[in-house]
């Protein structure tokens, strides 16, 4: 990758950062945006979301969403919010373990794909992950999540799956970083 290209990514690999978290280095930094949440027995709602990703210097990043109920463009009654961590792993993968108020822990694992070019010329990467271990005093089964970062926007959508529901949209949004 030119410098040319690493500029149009629209981010700079944070100084003090643990040289393992090069892949996740676009994530960094505080997006807000617009998204949807739809559930069987809630309904399809339209949302404002913030995600926070933030570094230490360690081998990690913190992770902090929050979205809620879009009143005319003004943030309403909370709906969901999630922290946790991603830690980079080798050749491209990465874990993230994310939990909730609502009692739900999960450990996510998934992939890393490089930059490539879109067929519209641009630059993007995407992180897909999935469930394999699900700790809930609820009814929450697995899920799957997938993160790109495509014009300068963070997108991203969560399926779910609870143990009388088939795994399903749940979560999405399009987010820019502020």
């Amino acid at each position: 990758m030119t410098d040319d290209q690493q500029g149009s990514l629209d981010f700079t690999f944070p100084e003090g950062m643990d040289p393992s978290l090069r892949g996740l280095s676009w994530l960094i930094g505080h997006w807000e945006g617009h998204g949807h949440t739809q559930w069987p027995g809630a309904g399809d709602r339209r949302v404002l979301q913030q995600i926070d990703f933030s570094h230490t210097g360690e081998a990690y990043l913190h992770y902090l969403l929050q979205a809620f109920v879009d009143e005319d463009g003004k943030p309403g009654q909370p709906l969901v919010m999630e922290s946790g961590f991603w830690i980079p792993g080798e050749k491209n993968t990465v874990m993230a373990v994310i939990c909730n108020p609502e009692g739900v822990a999960a450990s996510w694992h998934g992939t890393i794909t490089g930059l490539q070019s879109t067929p519209g010329g641009e630059l993007a990467t995407k992180i897909d992950l999935t469930t394999d271990a699900v700790l809930s005093q609820g009814t929450h089964t697995a899920g799957s999540r997938m993160y790109g970062y495509i014009g300068g926007k963070l997108l991203f959508a969560v399926d779910r799956a609870d143990t009388d529901v088939p795994l399903q949209p749940w979560l999405s949004g399009e987010l820019v970083r502020k």
